[in-house]
């Protein structure tokens, strides 16, 4: 019976694929009513661009412009109905295939659609052509009617906390900002002081062990090109900047990034905070972190951080969610405790997930450098920074092709386990 009443349904859509007059006749509203909503989009954003021309063409004074506009408008216009007539039919076959009896069920009628889509067109419509059209189009149209004094009061508001914040909290933040640089002292220290044979036979064996010869190759030809060119220390400095900030990341973004996936609840506060962090533009960061912890490099390490926290603490608790839950429930049968399970179990299964979380890591550190060099945190942003203001051009792409082989080189060494892992 259900096979019966798919066919009978089914059959009108598939009597014809040729050209659908009536619906170019129609317009976007025949692809609305068959719930084709990318369709009515697309036709109905390429009739209002051919209606504008054509009415600005027709409105304005003579003129070889006008002309062009005239006749584009009538193409564009053209198109929109003909890609409703000939598109309608075969997309209308595509969708009917793709339902289930329970989604057919479910499926909006051609009435209800139409009661959407009708006075939305209609909306869009008659404002596009308005604002187009008019030789003067209404103020409150042209321009959003904002309150003048809005945006002043809240940033007076912003700036007053910030500064309370500060007189009130400078105690803290003295703390913060001496721990990070004592930190950032100690790593700098260990990496440029070393003699640059032993860093270069401790990074060479290290590749090699993690990736292969190919990538101990290639990490050989990267530290020369760093060392000839003079961009030795800086480069050091660079990647001591960005292990500090990694070794913040993980330890903060592992243990996050479990709880959101054990809790629902912090999951769902977690998440807005986490956007924000991923979608603020990266300047933004550096504007909190110079007022409350000064220029320098501690405030480059915590804007880092601010950049690249997000993917550790995503990628951490899509690797805990990604774990079988039949593995979890042959583990609890066996009487493991919570921590058991979470450490011989969950975080076991979870280290490919997290070993990407510490790759994406240190690529979004290493593409802070040049921003933090704007508060005095060096490196090779540093480098980047005196060329674009001296205009040298060829020392800028020097400095920048050695921050992408840094790049390039830990991105390898961290992948590189895990491919030869599988080999294995």
């Amino acid at each position: 019976m259900v096979d019966r009443s798919l066919d009978s349904t089914a059959a009108p859509a598939t009597e014809g694929r040729g050209f659908d007059m009536m619906a170019a006749l129609i317009g976007p509203l025949a692809a609305a009513a068959r719930g084709l909503w990318v369709l009515f989009s697309i036709s109905a954003f390429l009739e209002l661009v051919g209606l504008v021309l054509l009415l600005r063409a027709l409105i304005s004074a003579g003129g070889d412009a006008p002309r062009g506009s005239l006749l584009g408008g009538i193409v564009l216009v053209m198109l929109a109905r003909l890609l409703i007539g000939f598109a309608l039919r075969p997309l209308s076959d595509i969708a009917e295939r793709q339902r289930s009896v329970a989604a057919a069920d479910k499926m909006a009628s051609p009435v209800s659609n139409l009661t959407i889509a009708a006075p939305l067109t209609a909306f869009v419509y008659i404002l596009t052509l308005y604002g187009f059209v008019a030789p003067e189009p209404a103020p409150w149209l042209v321009q959003f009617p904002a309150p003048k004094a809005l945006a002043p009061a809240i940033a007076s508001v912003i700036d007053a906390g910030v500064k309370w914040i500060t007189s009130n909290w400078s105690a803290f933040f003295d703390a913060i900002t001496f721990g990070l640089r004592s930190f950032l002292s100690f790593v700098e220290t260990v990496f440029v002081a070393t003699p640059w044979p032993v860093t270069i036979l401790v990074v060479l064996i290290l590749a090699y062990r993690l990736a292969g010869p190919r990538t101990t190759i290639f990490t050989a030809a990267s530290l020369a090109y760093i060392g000839l060119l003079g961009l030795w220390a800086a480069s050091l400095t660079t990647l001591a900047l960005v292990a500090v900030a990694v070794i913040i990341c993980v330890v903060v973004g592992i243990p996050v990034g479990v709880l959101c996936a054990k809790s629902p609840r912090l999951h769902a506060f977690v998440e807005p905070v986490l956007d924000v962090m991923q979608t603020l533009p990266t300047f933004v960061y550096l504007i909190p972190a110079v007022a409350l912890f000064s220029i320098g490099k501690p405030p480059g390490v915590i804007a880092t951080v601010i950049f690249a926290l997000p993917s550790m603490i995503r990628l951490t608790e899509l690797g805990i969610r990604q774990v079988p839950g039949n593995v979890r429930e042959a583990a609890n049968a066996f009487g493991a405790s919570p921590l058991q399970l979470l450490f011989k179990v969950e975080l076991p299964l979870a280290v490919p997930s997290i070993r990407l979380g510490v790759n994406q890591t240190i690529m979004m550190s290493l593409s802070m450098v040049v921003v933090a060099a704007l508060i005095g945190a060096g490196g090779l942003g540093d480098g980047v920074m005196k060329a674009l203001q001296h205009l040298r051009t060829g020392q800028g792409f020097l400095v920048g092709f050695a921050i992408v082989l840094c790049a390039m080189v830990l991105d390898r060494m961290v992948r590189g386990a895990e491919a030869e892992r599988r080999k294995n």
